[in-house]
């Protein structure tokens, strides 16, 4: 990921050197060629998408780079030109890698705060020792030379010609010229590799020299109040950094230049108060942060900055991909002035840290593997706990290769507990603007990375006591935000940024440079020595939470239970707990600095994020101690009434704790549901919660999965549907996470509703579950259990429970699969103990005339015996009984959700026939003792109107059913289903359709 320095205007820039030192290289290689040869891809290499059959054919990895726009193509790459590359592999098991970051991320896991030791990354998640051989015997093969592998497995370093990278990868090269005038080249085709290795390989990074990075800060300003325009000092980005005041305070630099502490400026004390931050010489102490940077940096102004605070910080260089002494000096007032920033701003807010500059070669000449580089050695020296970057690129310019790796060294940070912080940008929502010239809505990577903190900007003035904060944008650069071009919505933002992908950014600190940070600065042409001034830019902000992070990491808290790591996860529950508790909400001003962009509002917004650091709550959050899910054998608690639980319609459940949002879960996304202490519901002990979830204002065909918190997402599902414009309702029985949370996944854009209707504890003061085989209490059709075959309109059932299908006087609650079928027009279902008050929460829902909706309901018996069922609207009704709970019978026992079924792939279920399906033995089901299983069961590819009945294997089948529904209909529903002596449940279809079952829990 490279990326240009640009200038500020009214001086020359870095890119100017950088075309120059380009073009100059491109043309030497051309001359030791003696000719230009055009690099296309040799006969050997080129291959079509796929290639030929077999396990050596060409597969390409990746897309081809698109030409930036405002560019030109020049011609074709000399052939000699040297191309620094790295082979990217995947981890051997991306999806355990995702879940173990989760887990180790999320209050309440069980493995929370345990994270991979040093070194350790390469032998439980690195690629495969025979995989790193294959993919370097290909590339040997191919006629180049690989390196040693990287200490993490991830990637293989390769140093090739133009020809060479052209024969081996298939590509061809050519020359661009970019608006700014640089001169890069980029390959013209994705690369290929054979297929027998290309499925390990993610991406090559270098195959293009094309490269917009850029550092975020603001021109820099003389601290004097009667400084001009003339005097300002051009920055190289767009990032703001405050420091942090402490005793001793600034020098008389700064206090006796005429400006103010907490409006012309922002001392480190001043800002350590106004974020609620320690004040002290020694904060910070034992830590080590990490600040990432493409230039050299000027010691003078660094120790001139410890003197004025009177500190003694260890700062240290480590080198990547260049040495001391290289690259431009940092004494134009330009280079050095990101790196003052950046490592001033740590110094000034946790002086009793140790601070590590990681320095890649310069911006102007560093290209997308230089930056890989860097990062990659900030995170497999694990040194630092905390990683500050102030540099980035606009997510539309970045390769996918380039992403894509970045993403997996962010994973392998978050793994090992390292937080990473990123600054969001300067240019507000046109993040792409001095890159390309673009005005359209654009994020800048790498805060846009899912594994990263991105940091906006705010402008923030104190009079007296009181500080103000807004959003930082004007016409002069504003806050980055906006919503992700290429990741997927994350679930941590769940319910908080109800967007189609990544929301950025996820915080904010001081970024305004009218308001800046004080630091000092060398500029050979004001003073031969380093001169104060006054900076701004998200480059602030972002070592300014990284320093909160230190902060939080030195405290007692996190002491005893590990260092924050990846905090998106716990903010964000922080958030939706406790909101604006842990968080200063920035609640005006927006983001639009070339074009309409964001406005800030309460709560969460793509401007300023979730707002500025409280850091006392937020230490709370970030170090809490891990919880414990209950486990063990469960007994059930019915409530008396559904309880809502969720309900995106009208808020409930869904946003921050104090500012709700009204808008449908999108395609994608995930909604936290909180369980424990909600609805009646004990705050701890909870071992699962059956839910009734219903989907309305459906936008098309989709699924709804739920599981629980901080655990991997299963390849299940608990209720499906086939079209917009629908209200369809299933069952679940939900694992509890040890944070008291439930997650629901929705595939599709809708509104979701989730009812509570009971819960497991592992306690023994609930009821337990007796199994029946099926039977049928109520059918409107034929009289059974009421005395007319009349659809019933807007009327209450009163139906007999006990002593009726099994059911004896001891029973508690029943389970019960209702049906409405023959329906008219829209309406719903509502089971409820009869005498008492009907509840506002239904169990089954229909949206069309002719509908066949099932769905299985745990009710509470009436003292009378009975159950009530409000019919609204018009409809016929069958109710099946599959059993009761009481206080004897079997416990309830968890399981991680699991795909036992699915005749998709093999046979679809034929009209007429029985299918036997081994339960015992089978996920984490034991092989013996096992009286009931609950699955969710679901039809699909259905080839007409009918039916599906479950039951224990050895058994007669029953009249009873467990699915109904029409023609071309996809239906899922929850079954609690005996199971036979050998271990087995039968499923019988009078209709040939595909089935599915997902189990959730069984009865022992």
């Amino acid at each position: 990921m490279a990326k240009k320095v640009h200038a500020a205007p009214g001086r020359p820039g870095r890119a100017a050197v950088k075309t120059d030192r380009r073009a100059r290289a491109i043309v030497a290689a051309s001359t030791a060629a003696a000719a230009l040869v055009v690099v296309t891809a040799t006969a050997g290499g080129a291959v079509a998408q796929g290639g030929t059959a077999g396990s050596h054919a060409p597969r390409r990895i990746g897309a081809a780079p698109r030409v930036p726009a405002g560019a030109t193509v020049t011609g074709t790459t000399a052939s000699g030109t040297t191309l620094h590359l790295s082979v990217n592999l995947a981890p051997r098991d991306p999806q355990a890698l995702a879940d173990f970051v989760t887990a180790v991320s999320t209050p309440g896991n069980a493995q929370y705060h345990h994270y991979l030791a040093k070194g350790q990354f390469a032998s439980v998640f690195g690629p495969a020792p025979a995989t790193i051989a294959g993919v370097s015997r290909a590339l040997k093969a191919a006629g180049l030379a690989p390196g040693k592998v990287s200490p993490d497995g991830l990637s293989i370093p390769v140093t090739a010609t133009a020809a060479q990278a052209s024969h081996a990868f298939g590509t061809g090269f050519r020359n661009v010229r970019l608006k700014d005038g640089t001169t890069d080249y980029l390959n013209t085709s994705a690369p290929s590799l054979p297929a027998n290795v290309a499925s390990s390989v993610t991406g090559i990074v270098g195959l293009s020299s094309v490269n917009t990075i850029s550092s975020h800060h603001s021109a820099v300003r003389r601290a004097s109040r009667h400084s001009s325009a003339t005097a300002s000092v051009p920055g190289r980005g767009a990032h703001t950094v405050t420091p942090h005041t402490y005793t001793p305070a600034l020098c008389a630099d700064f206090t006796g230049s005429g400006l103010t502490d907490g409006t012309d400026y922002y001392s480190p004390g001043k800002l350590a108060g106004a974020y609620g931050m320690t004040n002290s010489a020694t904060a910070g102490a034992g830590q080590t942060v990490a600040v990432f940077e493409l230039e050299n940096v000027d010691a003078g102004s660094i120790a001139a900055y410890q003197s004025c605070v009177g500190t003694s910080t260890s700062v240290s260089t480590v080198y990547v991909d260049t040495t001391a002494g290289a690259g431009a000096p940092a004494t134009d007032g330009s280079v050095g002035v990101e790196s003052a920033l950046d490592i001033e701003d740590l110094i000034g807010l946790v002086p009793g840290a140790a601070v590590i500059d990681y320095q890649g070669p310069d911006a102007a000449s560093a290209t997308d593997q230089n930056v890989l580089d860097v990062y990659q050695r900030m995170v497999t020296d694990d040194q630092a706990q905390v990683i500050s970057t102030s540099w980035g690129e606009c997510e539309a310019v970045e390769s996918s290769a380039t992403a894509s790796a970045e993403n997996t060294v962010f994973a392998e940070a978050a793994a090992q507990g390292q937080s990473v912080v990123a600054a969001s940008g300067d240019d507000g929502s046109s993040d792409c603007y001095r890159a390309t010239g673009s005005t359209a809505k654009a994020v800048d990577d790498p805060a846009s990375q899912p594994y990263v903190t991105g940091v906006g900007g705010t402008t923030m003035t104190t009079s007296g006591s009181t500080t103000t904060q807004t959003t930082w944008g004007n016409a002069d650069g504003g806050t980055g935000g906006g919503v992700s071009s290429r990741w997927a919505p994350v679930v941590y933002q769940g319910g908080v940024a109800t967007t189609s992908k990544r929301a950025v950014p996820d915080v904010s600190a001081l970024a305004d440079p009218a308001d800046g940070y004080p630091i000092y600065f060398q500029d050979d042409s004001q003073s031969a020595d380093p001169v104060p001034g006054i900076i701004g830019g998200t480059s602030g902000a972002a070592p300014t939470w990284a320093a909160a992070i230190v902060q939080a990491n030195a405290g007692t808290a996190c002491q005893a239970g590990g260092p924050v790591g990846f905090l998106n996860n716990a903010l964000y529950k922080a958030a939706r707990s406790s909101y604006p508790t842990n968080f200063w909400d920035v609640t005006s001003g927006n983001n639009s600095v070339y074009a309409g962009g964001y406005t800030a509002a309460a709560g969460y917004d793509e401007v300023t994020g979730l707002g500025s650091p409280k850091e006392a709550g937020l230490t709370t959050a970030l170090c809490a101690a891990k919880g414990t899910a209950a486990t063990g054998a469960s007994t059930f608690h019915p409530l008396s009434s559904p309880k809502r639980l969720l309900d995106t319609r009208n808020g409930t459940g869904w946003g921050l704790s104090s500012i709700p949002t009204t808008k449908p879960l999108v395609a994608g996304g995930t909604a936290p549901v909180k369980v424990e202490g909600a609805g009646g519901i004990p705050s701890s002990g909870v071992t699962a919660v059956v839910l009734n979830l219903t989907v309305t204002g459906t936008t098309g065909a989709g699924s709804v999965i739920a599981w629980a918190d901080g655990t991997s997402k299963p390849s299940t599902s608990n209720l499906d549907w086939t079209g917009a414009s629908q209200t369809i309702a299933a069952s679940a029985t939900v694992k509890v996470a040890g944070d008291g949370v439930v997650d629901l996944y929705t595939s599709s854009t809708t509104h979701l509703i989730a009812d509570v209707q009971g819960y497991y504890t592992s306690g023994t003061t609930g009821s337990k579950y007796t199994a029946l085989t099926p039977a049928r209490l109520l059918d409107t059709r034929s009289k059974v259990g009421i005395p007319t075959t009349s659809k019933i309109s807007n009327a209450v059932i009163s139906l007999k429970a006990r002593g009726h299908g099994g059911v004896p006087t001891a029973a508690t609650s029943v389970v019960l699969n209702l049906t409405a079928t023959q329906t008219v027009g829209g309406g719903y279902l509502e089971a409820y103990p009869e005498g008492a008050t009907r509840p506002t929460a239904s169990n089954v829902n229909w949206s069309a005339t002719g509908t066949t909706i099932p769905n299985l309901v745990v009710v509470p018996i009436g003292s009378d015996g009975n159950v009530s069922i409000y019919v609204h609207g018009t409809s016929h009704v069958i109710a099946d009984v599959s059993g009761y709970f009481s206080t004897s019978g079997s416990a309830f026992q968890t399981v991680t959700p699991l795909r036992l079924l699915d005749t998709r792939q093999t046979t679809a279920l034929g009209a007429g026939k029985t299918l036997a399906l081994q339960i015992s033995g089978r996920d984490a089901i034991p092989s013996t003792g096992v009286k009931a299983v609950v699955l969710t069961v679901t039809v699909t590819g259905t080839t007409g109107s009918g039916y599906l009945t479950a039951w224990a294997d050895g058994g007669s089948r029953p009249t009873a059913s467990n699915l109904n529904w029409a023609q071309g209909r996809t239906i899922a529903n929850q079954v609690i289903v005996p199971v036979g002596s050998d271990g087995k449940v039968d499923f019988y279809t009078n209709s040939t359709t595909n089935v599915i079952a997902d189990v959730a829990g069984y009865v022992s």
